[in-house]
């Protein structure tokens, strides 16, 4: 595993070892393709070696290696199965990471060290009618006394079962003013063996296998008070706190399984002699084989950015997002890929790559659909690039006659509707489509007031010589002058313009 400059001397040794021991157990890994059975006997090597503590401080007897470390040894159990992997990060982002910021000492003092010894969790959000929808989920928890009563239903609960610890999200709250403020919502944590907390079903799904996802029931479950993860209404706030986290750790599980579908489709194609040559000396398999070192690697430093910037606890929405919407659906790409390289072979149950294949769609669902991702791409990336993605300033070029960027528009302090239509007509010579914003006049308008622009705007718009466009506040955004208004501000030699080859007779 390639290290990258900013990982510290523990982090480079622990993905030394992290490689060796997937290297040493792949052959067992392939056995659960086979089997489903879920991996205990590779768990309890790895929490032998601490790994489950690598987020952990280590008062807590943990190894302190952040979040780097968590997509350091997933990346490369999920070489090994996604089970094996499956099961550990979920772990990480089913409880432990909440748990280490929303937590309180007594909390970290009671589980921490239980995580660190190899204790699995889950977390709970989706519901039978709602998943990506989590504001609205319909599981609730009561306080009664010193206790939470929790009655509800949770489904796709990835280590439903095996988890011992379930870092369960419920309403707390009818009132439409909390709801309203994203005050509604709790966050606990459930120890399996609690009474009235079982498992409803186990799915049938078309990856993953040997990793347990399924439904729990809560019927009148109790749990103390002690175990509820900050303040009640707290449970929104935590939710999407974890969210960068969390999508950072599940894209790392994705590396493992793009680096062997290279490994099989390169070592494949040496070896496969078709037309009296090995395939791989065909052009059309080299180009792919480019495509998917090109995808990988680019998928790889976006996920050990995103942790970087988790661990130096700079704001990483964009780049986890990014991350986890990038690799996940180069996933698909690359491994199917390496199974078209390998022909039939790769699409037989005796090669890993089908099994691999089989989990790359649950990949653009788990952890936040794609769609989702870029709903948060798209309005996150215009906050986070409002500046960059300004329009810049434009204006007619007095040697031209054309529009050009410049940063130095003229102010107008003589304000008016003449003023005002006269800028709009100009506006019209430079971006003839384009309504001029709210932003853009003001920055025109020398000491304007907001009140004063819209009076002005509204007067201009009684006569028909201006036509605006209200934001959903019903506030004036875009302003742009009619043809009445156009011909109002300026004659209509003030618009006209022709290149120098138009000839000249053609005009009318």
């Amino acid at each position: 595993m390639d290290s990258y400059p900013w990982w510290n001397d523990e982090q480079k040794e622990l993905a030394l070892e992290a490689k060796g021991f997937a290297d040493e157990h792949l052959g067992r890994g392939e056995e659960i393709f086979w089997t489903k059975e879920f991996p205990s006997d590779l768990l309890n090597k790895v929490a032998a070696k601490g790994w489950f503590g690598v987020l952990i401080p280590k008062e807590y007897g943990g190894m302190n290696l952040g979040v780097t470390g968590c997509c350091i040894v997933t990346e490369e159990l999920s070489r090994v199965c996604s089970a094996l992997a499956g099961a550990y990060a979920v772990t990480f982002f089913g409880g432990l990471e909440q748990l280490l910021i929303f937590g309180n000492e007594v909390q970290k003092q009671k589980w921490l060290p239980q995580y660190v010894k190899g204790k699995i969790g889950a977390v709970c959000i989706t519901e039978p009618a709602f998943g990506s929808d989590a504001a609205n989920i319909e599981t609730t928890a009561r306080l009664e006394g010193d206790k939470y009563v929790i009655n509800g239903k949770k489904r796709f609960i990835t280590n439903a079962g095996i988890a011992n610890f379930y870092l369960v999200y419920a309403k707390t709250s009818e009132n439409p003013e909390d709801r309203a403020k994203y005050r509604h919502l709790s966050a606990f944590m459930v120890e399996k063996g609690t009474p009235g907390f079982t498992v409803e079903k186990i799915n049938e799904l078309g990856g993953w296998d040997g990793l347990p996802n399924g439904y729990l029931d809560f019927n009148e479950v109790r749990i103390p008070i002690e175990n509820r993860i900050g303040n009640e209404g707290d449970g929104w706030k935590i939710m999407m706190a974890g969210l960068n986290f969390e999508r950072t750790v599940f894209a790392s599980g994705m590396l493992g399984p793009m680096r062997e579908g290279i490994r099989y489709a390169v070592a494949h194609a040496q070896r496969r002699i078709q037309f009296g040559m090995p395939t791989i000396n065909a052009e059309v398999n080299q180009f792919k084989i480019a495509d998917m070192i090109a995808q990988y690697r680019t998928s790889r430093l976006l996920v050990y950015y995103a942790a970087h910037l988790l661990d130096t606890h700079k704001d990483a929405i964009l780049d986890a997002t990014i991350a986890k919407l990038y690799t996940s659906e180069t996933y698909e790409r690359l491994l199917s890929t390496a199974c078209q390289i390998m022909g039939g072979d790769g699409w037989t149950r005796f090669y890993p790559i089908v099994a691999f294949m089989r989990d790359s769609k649950v990949n653009q669902i788990g952890a936040g659909t794609s769609e989702v991702m870029r709903m948060v791409l798209f309005r996150q990336g215009l906050k986070a690039m409002k500046q960059e993605l300004k329009m810049p300033q434009r204006r007619i070029n007095p040697k031209l006659g054309v529009p050009t960027s410049t940063t130095k528009m003229p102010k107008i302090t003589e304000i008016n509707e003449d003023s005002i239509l006269k800028m709009l007509a100009e506006d019209y010579r430079v971006n003839p489509g384009l309504y001029m914003s709210r932003e853009e006049m003001k920055e025109r308008l020398v000491n304007i007031t907001d009140e004063q622009l819209d009076a002005l705007l509204i007067s201009l718009e009684s006569k028909g010589w201006v036509k605006l466009y209200k934001n959903r506040k019903g506030i004036i955004a875009l302003a742009k002058a009619t043809y009445d208004g156009l011909r109002k501000a300026k004659p209509q030699e003030y618009y006209n313009w022709f290149p120098d080859w138009i000839d000249k007779n053609l005009l009318f």
